[in-house]
């Protein structure tokens, strides 16, 4: 099983390469416990499998979309540790995705007033009125 895992199992410098991460935050995810326990090679480097690539991914999205590092360390704790915690995973991600529907509202209110902004310049620029403001 170990031998296919590390088959299947990629260097770290290729996982960086996979998701745009510096080769020294794949470490510092690694030594933080994120992965769990990744497989090594007989030279003692650290092979990342398709599941801590998988993990990565998810990880990557959720911190993108500002969930905090403690956070993020309990959703990987979370799925290391199997389906009896999917309810903590689940109850995660829901907050998780409030938060950032939350977010995604204020940044559309906000492109809006740009957006109006741009149209009122532009006008200006064109001799014209500016538009009205809804």
């Amino acid at each position: 099983m170990i031998q296919e895992e590390l088959a299947a199992a990629v260097t770290i410098g290729e996982a960086s390469r996979v998701s745009g991460l510096p080769v020294e935050t794949l470490r510092y995810y690694d030594r933080e416990g994120l992965f769990g326990d990744l497989p090594r090679d007989s030279g003692g480097r650290r092979r990342f499998t398709p599941d801590a690539l998988g993990l990565l991914d998810i990880l990557l999205r959720l911190r993108r979309t500002g969930m905090p590092v403690e956070q993020v360390r309990e959703f990987a704790e979370h799925v290391r540790a199997g389906d009896h915690l999917r309810a903590g995973r689940l109850a995660l991600l829901r907050a998780h995705r409030e938060r950032v529907a939350m977010d995604l509202a204020q940044l559309e209110a906000d492109l809006e007033v740009i957006d109006w902004k741009i149209a009122a310049y532009q006008a200006a620029e064109d001799g014209n009125d500016p538009p009205p403001r809804d």
